[in-house]
Order: structure tokens, then C-alpha cells, then sequence
């Protein structure tokens, strides 16, 4: 039987739904990045290379990279978002779907009387089928949020491997720094022990005073203390980039090669691509977009919903006589419901989420004006490094020769010994000035080639490689 007054009645309540829940303009993404036409340390325009990785030459390197990737603990926690998220792309989209739910049951009651005892059984097999109406499209907007956020993870976890590469480099170059300054100051021990020799035996001639020996103890012992303190240094270099290879920490990598100074030009391309090319400026975006179908999500929120059910069951006393056609039942319904008053708690809510996307559109743009701070930096501290290397050099080439001139004049007695020792320090302040900034120079173009976002492939570097060989 129909009821006349259904038909006005649902009119009624979706009119006033609509008209309840109609909200106001909502403005679009506003966050345009107009790049300069070049950058400020005026660099060739150098496209970026697409496997920066083989321009450092170092095929242990190389190795150690594919060995990061494949081990490396907190890039295998970023995969397993990544499969978060696309499990819960394909929890989105089952929304879309009906869904259908079967239950069955069996029960047996008994009665006692006068006449004796008897039992009855019953069967029930039941079917229910509900779909929810996408109408308005939110169930799209949900899917899409997903599709938006599994990209950004994707991203992210881009981001991340990028981000690896770019420590495991850093450490390496910190490491052979780190050796490369033991083994001067080992040297620097040796030579000041030869030179306490020599002052004990021109003391024992006659040839100097015992302030000459002291002074020399002075320096040796204080190198020896230099030494142990670079030892531990040695150790804590090693024991990071055997963090970044997913290793035990034991301290026991070695690092072959001495620091090899790049002469290529710098790859820094133009500053236009930059967005592109940054998979964490991709993430931000890709989180933007997303944020922007909460939006949409909270607004449809509050539009009637509308849900389509059916049903088919069927009861009988005997379980063989239940699929009988004479037992089924079936009915079909729709249904639509509408919160008509909920303390402004939906429109709070869209509220919110309108916000919470007005402040990641603020975050992105900062971003990507970071990274464009970021590659001007270290644009003009490739320069500087490279002028100050420069300079280094010469002052290394000056003090070594005046150490030599020193030593041989305070043999002929035409110096004391003082000045023997400073020219001692200055040659070796040099020589230790001159291997810090090759390790300086390297993790500059590391970190730019970063900030860059240049990509590697450690298999195509390492194959390159050997065709070099």
C-alpha cells in the first residue's frame, strides 16, 4: 500500500536539506611559483644530468649506494606507506561498489506438556545488498583524495631515496676525509719525533739549549693526543655510513680513494625546473591537491545522502526445504537521510578543511622557494670553495717550502728552533686546510646536485663504470 503523503514528504526533506547545507563560494588553489629567468650566481645553463651518481666517479661508491637502497632501514619504512596508501586507494574505490552481506542460522526449540516432549527446527538463509548513490560525487572526490595521496607517497618515498643517496655520499667523503687526516697527522708524529731526535743530539753537542727539547716533546705529545682524538673520528664516520647501508654499526668500513677533485661544469640547468624536478616539491603539491578533495569531501558532506538496499531471505522448518521458492522473501527499499541540525558541526568541519588546504598552499610555496634559496647557496659556494681551494694550494706549496728552508737554516744554526716549529704548524695548518676543502668542495656538489633534484641509477653508474675501466 502506498502512502500519499511519501512522495511530498521526501521533496520536502531534500529541499530542505539542499537548502540547509548550501555553502558558501570556495575559492580555488592559489599557489603560483613564477621562477627568475636564471639564477643569481649567473651558471652556465648546464642541463641537469639524469645520473649524477656517475659524475662523482667512484665505483665503491656506487656499490655502497645499490647496498643502501636495497637494505636501508628507514627507506623500507617508506614502502610500507606507500603500500598504505595504495591499500587504502582500493579501500576508497570499494565505497563506489555495492556491498553484499549473507547470513545463515540454525536454531532448535523444545516444549514439554502433558502429551510428552516435542522439538520444532528452524533454518533462515538471508541476503542483503546495499549501494549507496554517488550523486554528488563525494565517493569520486574520496577516491580521488586517495589516488592523490598514494602519489605523494610515491613521492615521498622518491624523496626519501634521493635524500639517501645524498647522506651515504656525504658520510663517504666525511670518512675519507676523516682518514685522510689521521694518516697526515701520523706523519706529522713521525716527523716530530725525528726532529726530537735531532735536537737531543744537537743538545748533546752543545749545539742548542734544552728549551729547544722541551718544545719538541711539547709538539709530539700533542700530536699523539690529536691523533687519538681522530681515531674516534675514524670510527664514528665509519659507524654512520654503516647506519646508511642498513649494516651493524662495528666501525669497520674502509674507504678507498683520496678526495678526487671535479673539474666538470656544474649541471644546474634552469631555474624553471626545478618544480618538476624536486620529487618533495611533487609531494607538496600532490598533498595540496589532496587537501583540496578534503575540501570537496566535507562539503558534500552535508548534501542528503540516498542508499539503495535489497533483501532475500527464506525460512523453513527442515534445512532441504530452504531455497524452496514458496520460502523466499524478498524486498527492495531506498532510503535517503539528511541531518537537518548538528550544531554547525559539519560546516565546522569543511571549515577546517578549507584551512587546513589554505595552510599547505602557504607550505608549498615556502618550500619551493626554499629549495630555490637552497640551490642559489650553494651555487655561489661551489664558487667560493673553488677559489678558496685555489688559494690553499699556494699557501700549502709556500709553507712547505719555507718548513724545508726553516729546518735547514736551524741545522746550520742560522734559526731557533721556534721558527722551525712555525713553520711547521703553518705547513701543516696548509696541508690539513687544503684536504678539507676537497672534502667540502665534494659534499657542496652532492648537496647540489640534491637540491637539484638530479637523479641517479646506481646499476647504470656501475655498469658505466667498468666500460671506463
Amino acid at each position: 500500500m502506498r502512502c500519499p503523503m511519501f512522495k511530498p514528504l521526501f521533496l520536502a526533506v531534500t529541499c530542505a536539506g539542499l537548502a540547509a547545507c548550501m555553502p558558501a563560494e570556495i575559492k580555488p588553489i592559489n599557489a603560483t611559483v613564477e621562477p627568475p629567468s636564471g639564477w643569481q650566481a649567473e651558471q652556465p645553463p648546464v642541463p641537469v644530468v639524469a645520473n649524477w651518481l656517475v659524475q662523482l666517479q667512484d665505483a665503491q661508491l656506487q656499490q655502497l649506494v645499490s647496498q643502501a637502497l636495497a637494505d636501508n632501514r628507514g627507506l623500507a619504512q617508506r614502502r610500507l606507506q606507500v603500500e598504505q596508501a595504495r591499500q587504502q586507494l582500493v579501500i576508497s574505490g570499494a565505497a563506489q561498489l555495492p556491498t553484499l552481506d549473507l547470513s545463515s542460522g540454525a536454531s532448535r526449540a523444545g516444549s514439554r506438556s502433558g502429551a510428552g516432549r516435542s522439538t520444532a527446527d528452524s533454518f533462515s538463509l538471508d541476503g542483503r545488498l546495499s549501494w549507496q548513490l554517488d550523486i554528488w560525487g563525494q565517493l569520486d572526490d574520496q577516491q580521488r583524495q586517495a589516488q592523490l595521496n598514494l602519489a605523494a607517497q610515491q613521492a615521498s618515498l622518491a624523496d626519501a631515496e634521493q635524500q639517501l643517496v645524498r647522506d651515504l655520499a656525504r658520510g663517504w667523503y666525511q670518512l675519507q676525509e676523516a682518514q685522510l687526516l689521521q694518516a697526515l697527522f701520523e706523519q706529522r708524529r713521525s716527523n716530530l719525533q725525528e726532529n726530537l731526535s735531532l735536537v737531543q743530539a744537537r743538545y748533546q753537542q752543545g749545539l742548542n739549549s734544552a728549551l729547544d727539547i722541551y718544545l719538541a716533546r711539547n709538539d709530539l705529545h700533542a700530536e699523539q693526543a690529536r691523533i687519538s682524538a681522530q681515531q674516534q673520528t675514524v670510527l664514528q664516520a665509519r659507524r654512520v655510513v654503516e647506519q646508511l647501508l642498513g649494516s651493524y654499526p662495528a666501525g669497520l668500513l674502509q674507504a678507498e680513494g683520496r678526495l678526487p677533485l671535479l673539474d666538470s661544469a656544474i649541471p644546474a640547468g634552469l631555474p624553471a625546473g626545478l618544480v618538476r624536478r624536486r620529487p618533495d616539491l611533487q609531494a607538496s603539491w600532490l598533498r595540496l591537491l589532496a587537501a583540496d578533495a578534503a575540501v570537496a569531501i566535507a562539503q558534500k558532506d552535508r548534501f542528503p545522502a540516498i542508499t539503495l538496499t535489497s533483501s532475500l531471505g527464506s525460512r523453513s522448518d527442515a534445512l532441504a526445504d530452504l531455497l524452496q521458492s514458496g520460502n523466499l522473501a524478498w524486498s527492495l527499499a531506498g532510503a535517503l537521510s539528511q541531518s537537518l541540525f548538528d550544531g554547525g558541526r559539519r560546516e565546522a568541519l569543511q571549515a577546517q578543511r578549507l584551512a587546513e588546504r589554505q595552510q599547505l598552499e602557504q607550505g608549498y610555496l615556502d618550500t619551493v622557494y626554499q629549495a630555490f634559496e637552497q640551490v642559489e647557496n650553494l651555487l655561489g659556494n661551489q664558487s667560493a670553495l673553488q677559489q678558496q681551494y685555489g688559494f690553499y694550494v699556494q699557501a700549502r706549496d709556500n709553507a712547505e717550502t719555507a718548513e724545508a728552508l726553516a729546518f735547514e737554516q736551524y741545522q746550520k744554526g742560522l734559526a731557533n728552533y721556534t721558527t722551525v716549529l712555525e713553520s711547521q704548524r703553518r705547513a701543516f695548518d696548509a696541508r690539513t686546510n687544503v684536504i678539507r676543502l676537497r672534502s667540502q668542495l665534494l659534499v657542496n656538489r652532492v648537496e647540489l646536485y640534491r637540491a637539484l633534484g638530479g637523479d641517479f641509477n646506481p646499476a647504470a653508474a656501475a655498469t658505466e663504470s667498468e666500460n671506463n675501466a
